[in-house]
């Protein structure tokens, strides 16, 4: 039976609207992976492009912003060309590598854009930084070697602890390790507190320590200055050196003559020859000094004299003394009270201290008079007046000895123009002295007492702080702070050699 024209016409439109969607899919599918007339083309070489293949897409931050257009070798590397997208701007300094998506996923061509300072590259540029493409075989390679070296281990691991032997050095082990850390908990316990102690002193002593270089910022920057203009004035001095060095060399100056003037040469043979012979004479016994040589008697006389000379330095030296000069600024009545000491010292555990103090306060003078008077019917009565007098700005003045044991040290006599006695304490190399000073005892006041603590900085300067009068019940109690200034006997000696001499 014939088939109807109709039915034909029906299959042959049915095929054609199903090939124009395939071929409208297919171009969906495909879509991006033609280079197109708007794109530029930019270069880059590679050593290795293994997997990587043409229409791969190229990627900058994970975007797609292109496709590689042509693979080709030249020169023994190869030469890819990235077709890019009009709008993605690449700099000069950019760097281009081959990537994997996966550990065995398709392979595409990452790009990084650079950066602004750089010029933007156009048609036909070539990218010239690039990163190695990580050879899969070599790193699956390396992993093999390291799993072998592993079963190794292992092998040997079990060589040593298989068997009853390696089982019982094990569990030997294992039950060292646990009393160990049993007892080394227990230690901690025990000297906790003495740990702690530790790290709170340690605390402290860091925060002291900033606070005395913070204090002393200045001075350090100054030392630091010197340091500076020492090392210039070593460098003038080598400079100098070298120059007259190269001079000698030139045959220029006294020294040059000195090697190549043969007038100079013979002058110094004449006087090697003077002093040859005077060393004759003194070993021949001939003139003063070849007695003294030669003669034993003249030589013990000597070795007496200079023995008692040597003595006589000795106690010179032993006995030192210090000049020392602070002022003091009284919080309560914002007076400022100054002190000039001298201290002798004839040994080491022993000194003396010669006070002169300027005291604002002055001192008050309490007398008691007894007056007589008669009344009307003629008896006699007597009274008592009090009258007090107080001297401002007296100099005082104080003579105190002292004797030192390591640390402490006990001071009596007059402090302050009253009896009186002292107690110094010193810590740090005596870079601290903590001090309390009782005098001015009397039975109708409490005596006056001072505490308080000095601080030596520098070479010549110490800070003072601490309470005045701290006991007193006329409310004179003061809080004090203030610098000092001391000089030792070698500062003195300095500065009297320094002071220029004026000439006629």
């Amino acid at each position: 039976m014939a088939t109807k024209p109709g039915v034909e016409v029906k299959v042959g439109i049915f095929v054609f609207i199903v090939l124009i969607a395939l071929g409208y899919m297919t171009t969906k599918v495909s879509k991006g992976k033609f280079v197109t007339g708007d794109m530029y083309n930019i270069e880059v070489f590679f050593d290795n492009v293994s997997g990587l293949k043409k229409n791969s897409p190229v990627e900058i931050a994970g975007i797609e912003v292109g496709l590689v257009k042509d693979i080709v070798l030249e020169n023994g590397r190869a030469r890819v060309t990235l077709a890019l997208s009009p709008d993605v701007r690449i700099h000069a300094d950019a760097v281009a590598a081959v990537r994997t998506r996966g550990v065995l996923g398709d392979k595409f061509v990452e790009l990084r854009s650079g950066t602004e300072r750089y010029p933007v590259l156009q048609n036909g540029d070539r990218i010239g930084r690039t990163e190695a493409l990580v050879d899969m075989d070599k790193l699956f390679q390396k992993v093999g070697q390291i799993a072998d070296d592993i079963g190794k281990v292992a092998r040997s691991v079990a060589n040593v602890v298989g068997g009853p032997e390696g089982e019982q050095d094990l569990r030997l082990l294992v039950q060292n390790l646990k009393e160990m850390a049993i007892g080394l908990n227990k230690m901690v316990q025990t000297n906790m507190e003495s740990v702690n102690l530790i790290v709170a002193n340690f605390r402290e002593f860091s925060k002291d320590l900033k606070d005395i270089s913070g204090g002393n910022k200045k001075g350090i920057e100054k030392i630091i200055s010197n340091f500076e203009v020492a090392s210039v004035q070593l460098k003038t001095t080598l400079d100098k050196m070298n120059s007259l060095l190269d001079k000698a060399q030139n045959g220029e100056g006294p020294v040059a003559r000195l090697i190549s003037d043969k007038e100079m040469g013979d002058d110094l043979k004449k006087t090697l020859a003077s002093l040859k012979s005077v060393s004759q004479k003194i070993d021949q016994g001939k003139g003063t000094l070849g007695k003294l040589v030669n003669d034993d008697t003249t030589g013990k006389e000597l070795d007496k004299t200079l023995e008692g000379l040597n003595k006589y330095l000795a106690k010179q030296e032993q006995f030192r003394t210090s000049v020392d000069f602070h002022s003091e600024y009284m919080s309560a009545s914002g007076d400022t009270k100054s002190y000039l000491t001298l201290k002798l010292q004839p040994g080491e555990d022993k000194y003396y201290l010669l006070s002169i103090v300027d005291d604002p306060k002055g001192r008050t003078k309490t007398t008691d008079t007894y007056r007589r008077y008669r009344d009307d019917g003629g008896v006699w009565h007597t009274y008592e007046e009090e009258e007090s007098i107080t001297e401002k700005d007296g100099l005082k003045f104080s003579v105190q000895i002292a004797k030192r044991w390591h640390d402490l040290v006990i001071r009596g006599g007059i402090i302050e123009s009253s009896g009186g006695l002292g107690l110094d304490y010193y810590l740090w190399d005596d870079r601290i002295q903590l001090f309390m000073d009782a005098f001015d005892f009397s039975s109708d006041a409490p005596p006056h007492l001072k505490a308080g603590g000095k601080l030596f900085f520098l070479k010549n300067f110490y800070a003072i702080a601490g309470m005045d009068d701290f006991i007193s019940d006329t409310g004179d109690s003061s809080f004090f702070a203030g610098l000092g200034l001391y000089f030792t006997d070698e500062d003195i000696k300095y500065l009297l050699s320094s002071v220029p001499i004026p000439q006629k």
